[in-house]
């Protein structure tokens, strides 16, 4: 009996002493960091690869689904050599550039002003920048519905009170979104309101992080609040600025919800950017593989702006500013 009880606890021991080394030698085998890192493989191949690669296929045939009949076929860069040549994408691209263009501008400067105004001493300086950053978080929907209401003709609380004040200096009232005039540059500034905030939060940050010697050997050779700006402040602050120009611009490029919301591109084609034209592409009309084109055209546009912010502002290395 001795004997057994002695044999069981050695093989108890041994099975004991083995499970570590069985246990290390799994976390030390060569596949054992692709098991930990399959769950976001197969995510990221489910949800990126395979739709782009799926794009890719409608964008060189022919799959329109509101003609089954059609036999599918193998068309190359049809799609887009006839996108490119129709008189609808090219105004779409201009609303877009327009749009773009104008609105990153302004919301840039309006954004470094604010930063710039924010590191000096201002008494409540937490409620302002609270009240400030609002915009930014409210859904683009929401902000498309707000304001849809609010500028809504003659009974909107802004076309109302708009109205008023030009009628007391004999002017016509204004026609915010239902003119092809107007319409643009009311949705261009409804997005300066909303996202001049962001350009605000990223430049507010990068200025708290500027090392304070540059500022005082400035102050002591006496250079003007001006040359210091120019000199000192825009070149070390030329990392956010990237940063700020590369998403605003990628955003505002491919902005969608508000427009959708507020005009679905009209009045007419007035305010129809090249998101706008692709959903009315592929749901309006069906025609998937016209509309997986467009959708690689925006991706080029969109990829070779934010190289060329990159390039513009990669050109000197900060210590040579």
């Amino acid at each position: 009996m001795v004997a057994i009880r002695d044999f069981a606890e050695k093989s108890e021991g041994e099975r004991v002493s083995a499970a570590p080394r069985v246990t290390s030698n799994f976390y030390k085998s060569a596949w054992f960091p692709w098991v930990l890192m399959a769950p976001a493989l197969i995510i990221l191949l489910v949800l990126g690869i395979f739709p782009f690669v799926y794009s890719l296929y409608l964008a060189v045939h022919n799959i329109i689904l509101s003609k089954p009949y059609l036999e599918t076929e193998f068309v190359g860069v049809y799609q887009f050599h006839e996108l490119v040549q129709e008189r609808q994408f090219l105004n779409a691209l201009k609303v877009t550039a327009i749009f773009t263009f104008t609105t990153v501008f302004i919301e840039f400067w309006a954004g470094l002003g604010l930063a710039l105004l924010f590191r000096r001493r201002i008494v409540g300086k937490p409620l302002f920048r609270l009240c400030i950053l609002l915009p930014m978080v409210i859904p683009p929907v929401v902000v498309g519905l707000m304001w849809r209401y609010l500028l809504f003709p003659h009974s909107g609380l802004v076309t109302y009170y708009a109205g008023a004040v030009a009628g007391f200096f004999g002017l016509p009232a204004p026609e915010f979104l239902s003119a092809p005039s107007s319409a643009l540059q009311t949705l261009i500034m409804i997005d300066v309101w909303q996202w001049t905030p962001f350009i605000f939060l990223i430049l507010h940050a990068g200025l708290a992080s500027l090392p304070p010697e540059p500022y005082e050997a400035a102050e002591i050779d006496g250079a003007s609040a001006w040359r210091v700006f120019w000199t000192i402040t825009l070149p070390m602050l030329k990392p956010s600025i990237m940063i700020a120009l590369v998403i605003r611009t990628m955003d505002a490029f491919r902005t969608y919800d508000t427009i959708a919301v507020m005009t679905k591109g009209g009045p007419g084609n007035a305010t129809e950017t090249l998101n706008i034209l692709l959903t009315n592409i592929g749901f309006d009309f069906f025609n998937v593989s016209k509309a997986a084109a467009l959708s690689f055209i925006i991706l080029v546009i969109i990829i070779t702006l934010s190289f060329f912010f990159i390039r513009v502002f990669a050109k000197k290395p900060m210590t040579e500013a």
